[in-house]
């Protein structure tokens, strides 16, 4: 999730800037999130962002000795985690720095996701593993903004993170802050996406992944088009 980190203090203009661009990148990285679990849950039926959720029907599985199920949640499991380590191979850290890695980590995403179109058409589980796989990496591509922990494929966690801010601020009786906001806009991001991968399924349910992989490519040219015009010319 390519955005800088300014450490101003929170009233400055130039942080002002950072937070609304950290509100847009983040709705669009949740809503994208979203979109694919949603997509991928109503195919076949797992959820390809969540890992509580495959780790528990990995233990129903075993339990049950289902093979299978067992394989296909080992898969995506396995999945995600290729995907954080593509991640922290590309990026190798969890605060943003400036690096073209960002903009090829997304269009790594965008051929991810297109593979997995092009999969989906013959209902093989493929689709599945790589959906996975891009989800693991954009989760991975920033942990945390400002002491923010950024959260892009699952709500658990900023539901928690949310819960705990407006306790503090309701006992400390402190104003609402940028960090409210932002556990806000994921929290939204990622439901709004996946009313939206809902309905694209459902109008176009082989080539519903298209849509979250030419966001991908957009993303991923626009950043390393901005990363290559700040560079200085000989």
């Amino acid at each position: 999730m390519p955005y800088p980190i300014k450490e101003h203090i929170e009233n400055d203009v130039d942080f002002k800037l950072s937070a609304t661009k950290l509100y847009v990148i983040s709705f669009i990285m949740t809503l994208i999130a979203g979109y694919i679990n949603s997509a991928m849950l109503i195919e076949f039926g797992i959820p390809v962002s969540q890992m509580t959720g495959v780790s528990s029907r990995m233990s129903d599985a075993i339990v049950d000795i289902e093979w299978i199920d067992l394989l296909n949640n080992f898969m995506i499991l396995s999945g995600f985690f290729g995907g954080a380590f593509i991640s922290g191979w590309l990026i190798g850290h969890s605060q943003y720095q400036t690096t073209p890695n960002y903009g090829y980590a997304l269009l790594l995403n965008c051929i991810l996701l297109s593979l997995a179109t092009f999969f989906s058409f013959i209902q093989s589980d493929l689709s599945l593993l790589l959906a996975a796989i891009a989800c693991g990496l954009q989760n991975a591509l920033v942990a945390s903004y400002r002491g923010l922990q950024i959260r892009t494929t699952h709500v658990t966690g900023t539901v928690t993170d949310l819960g705990v801010h407006l306790a503090q601020k309701i006992k400390h009786k402190r104003a609402w802050s940028w960090k409210g906001n932002a556990l806000i806009v994921l929290l939204l991001g990622f439901i709004i996406g996946g009313v939206i991968g809902i309905f694209a399924y459902r109008l176009f349910p082989n080539w519903s992944l298209v849509f979250p992989a030419l966001i991908t490519l957009i993303l991923g040219l626009a950043y390393l088009y901005q990363f290559r015009s700040r560079q200085p010319t000989n």
